[in-house]
Formats: C-alpha cells, structure tokens, sequence
C-alpha cells in the first residue's frame, strides 16, 4: 500500500469519528470487555499491604473505559489513554470518578500522523501497554507493524503488550454493512486507487443509517498475527477469543517483553 492510500484512509476514519463519536460512545457504554478478564491473571497479584502502581499505556484508548476496568479490579494506577479524538477523550474526562480523575492522564494525539507511527507517543516505560479494537484502523500491513515497535519500546523489561483485534470477516452481520468503494466521492477528495487495498481491507457502516460516512476496517490474518511475536521480539504468553454473542468475536494476544 502506498502512503497516498494510507493517508486517505486515515482521513476516512477521521471522518467517521468526527461525525459518529457520540453514537460511538453511547453504544460501548463503560462495559468492561469479557476478553479482558483474562489479562488480569497475568499481571501483578494484587496485595493489599504493597502501594506498587501498574502503569499502563492505553493507545487509542477511546472513553478509557479500560482504565476503570482495572480501577475496580483493585490496580492502584498510573494511566496515559491516547486518541486522536476530542469527543471520546471529553466523555472519558466526564466519567472518571474523583479516585481514578488523578491516576488518568488523557492525552489528544493522532499518532498515526507521523513519519513513524506512534513515534510521539509517551516515552514511559510502561507495566502494560494496550491497544485494544484499534489496529483494524491501521491502514497496511507495514503500518501496523511499525505502531506495534513503537508500542514496544515503550514496555518496561517484563511488562506486556495486550492486543484486542477484531475478528468480522465471516460475520454475517458485518458483511450486511459492508460499503463499496466507490461510494467515496463525497467523502475523500481524490478517489482511492483500489489496486493499493490489501486483502482484508473493508469499508464498514456503522449503524443503520446509509447517510452515514463508512469507516475503513481490516480483518487481520493469521499469517500477519503470527508473525508480530518474534518480529517484535516477544515473548507469546496467551492466544485467546473473546467477546460477541458467540465469545469469540475479538481475538486476544498478550505478549511480554522479556
């Protein structure tokens, strides 16, 4: 994929956000996702006689509903949510209770916007970085990659990478909102050449409503999910499905760094 598509389909999905975070936000609710209750078994055991902080680094947090997720799972915390979006970051501002307010720093910040991407996110080191429903907004197999080397620089030596990624390709349901390409005239200014498109990439509608932009979506292969652990040089810890009505709609994988 060349940088001009990638770049169009960045402004896609800026778009779609613009235009839909409030519905966004209102239909994910502050509901902890299932798959995350198994993330809990590796991190640090919880003892109440330790004032140990865990450190987490959230990209593309969204309304940062992770964070109280671990909040009331008991985790004293030091958290960094990064999104490119004001409206999601103001509802995760207007939630935070008074105890987790000071523990949750929410930072606006496209990082997908750079030479590198993620290459401005915070420094840490970071307990446990996170990216949880993001990378099917990654635009390229080479994009992807280079998000999770950032994401990986920032991990403390022992901490973990967790990643969520969306699982919608044999979806009957996704496949009812799949948009076509050529609908994007009134969305991008130049039209996409579809020979750049990767195997995997869709165009989404989020909703019933056809008048809606689309949101450009990836369905990621097993051949490029197996292939992050040794590049990235991580250690694999767990491989595991999650979510939906049929608990497996999110494909899990948390990965440490040794």
């Amino acid at each position: 994929m060349d940088a001009f598509t990638r770049s169009q389909l960045l402004v896609l999905n800026d778009v779609f956000y613009v235009a839909q975070a409030e519905a966004f936000d209102a239909s994910r609710g502050h509901h902890a996702w299932p798959g995350w209750q198994r993330l809990l078994d590796w991190l640090p055991a919880i003892d109440s006689n330790e004032t140990r902080t865990l450190s987490v680094l959230d990209i593309g947090c969204g309304n940062a509903r992770f964070a109280h997720f671990l909040h009331d799972a008991g985790f004293s915390l030091n958290y960094v949510g990064v999104d490119a979006n004001e409206t999601l970051l103001a509802a995760a501002r207007e939630r935070a209770s008074e105890a987790l307010a000071d523990r949750c720093q929410l930072t606006l910040q496209n990082f997908l916007r750079s030479e590198h991407p993620g290459s401005a996110l915070p420094s840490g080191p970071f307990d446990l970085v996170v990216l949880m429903g993001l990378l099917h907004h990654v635009p390229s197999r080479e994009w992807r990659f280079a998000l999770l080397q950032s994401a990986t620089e920032r991990i403390a030596h022992g901490g973990l990478l967790a990643l969520a990624t969306w699982q919608f390709a044999d979806r009957e349901r996704f496949r009812r909102r799949t948009v076509d390409w050529t609908t994007l005239g009134d969305v991008l200014d130049k039209p996409l050449d579809r020979d750049q498109l990767e195997p995997g990439d869709r165009l989404l509608r989020f909703g019933a409503d056809p008048t809606q932009p689309p949101r450009y979506c990836h369905q990621i292969s097993d051949a490029e999910f197996a292939a992050w652990p040794g590049a990235l040089g991580l250690e694999r810890l767990d491989d595991y499905r999650a979510d939906g009505g049929e608990g497996d709609l999110n494909r899990y994988w948390i990965l440490r760094r040794s």
